[in-house]
């Protein structure tokens, strides 16, 4: 075996051997990076979604509070940080039908 082949032998063994293993490692160190980097834009995203979604549900308290369809409404202070003491079911005797 001359010095050429030595030398093309060891090429072949160190590319079918090497790349594999330089890309396994490229995936284990970078996968942290981009899913922080992909949390950070849906958190940036999810903000302006959560932000409509209290707008567009303080619309439609508006809207009922108008046509008398809340049993007791909330002051503005409660009404933005408890939801939760929303009835559950609302009697509508005495109500018109929007």
């Amino acid at each position: 075996m001359d010095v050429t082949e030595g030398i093309v032998m060891f090429l072949i063994t160190a590319m079918v051997v090497g790349v594999p293993l330089f890309g396994l490692t490229l995936r284990f160190s970078l996968k942290p990076l981009v899913e922080a980097f992909i949390r950070l834009k849906e958190a940036q995203h999810g903000g302006m979604e959560v932000r409509l979604l209290r707008e567009r549900v303080a619309h439609l308290e508006r809207v009922l509070e108008v046509h008398g369809l809340m049993d007791d409404p909330l002051p503005r202070a409660l009404r933005s940080s408890a939801p939760e003491h929303l009835p559950a079911v609302a009697s509508l005797k005495g109500r018109e039908r929007v």
